[in-house]
């Protein structure tokens, strides 16, 4: 985790910037993950990186501390695109073998750009990546029987109105 928190009734303790975080596993998890606001975590419980903090601080610990923070923030972005992925591949009907793929593909393709050098990390461009991955959970939707369509009404997303969806 790249950011620091202090004790308080969110953080059990303090923890500094840039130092691992002593409940971080070998395998870039969190130990207490099921217990954080027992264990009196609960400013943890309320913030989601998707992993991508542990997965900055393991690699990228020596890594001058402006440049992990950057790398950490391309990698909440995938990471948070791995999860959504994931998920909806659990929920696409396995009738769906050529979109089950797909998924299957983009989550590759992300968990390698994930894997990268901070160097590439940087020259990322998410929104190409975030564009495909929205695609394919727009169409895992259609899959499990949604007529909405969303379009882009920049910056937001909004919901097509039937009338639209007819004239098509």
């Amino acid at each position: 985790m790249a950011t620091s928190f202090e004790r308080s009734e969110d953080f059990a303790f303090d923890k500094p910037a840039g130092v691992p975080c002593r409940y971080l596993t070998r395998g870039n998890r969190c130990a207490i993950h099921a217990d954080l606001i027992g264990r009196g975590c609960r400013g943890c419980a309320v913030y989601d990186c998707y992993g991508a903090g542990q997965r900055a601080t393991r690699a990228f610990a020596t890594a001058p501390a402006r440049l992990r923070n950057q790398a950490f923030l391309v990698l909440r972005g995938l990471h948070e695109q791995l999860w959504l992925l994931t998920e909806a591949a659990k929920l696409c009907p396995p009738s769906c073998g050529e979109l089950r793929a797909e998924l299957a593909a983009q989550v590759e393709v992300l968990d390698t750009l994930a894997r990268g050098d901070v160097a590439s990390l940087l020259e990322i461009d998410p929104s190409h990546y975030d564009q495909r991955t929205r695609a394919l959970l727009c169409r895992v939707g259609e899959a499990l029987g949604g007529r909405a369509r969303w379009v882009r009404s920049s910056p937001e997303w909004e919901r097509e109105s039937p009338a639209n969806d007819e004239m098509k």
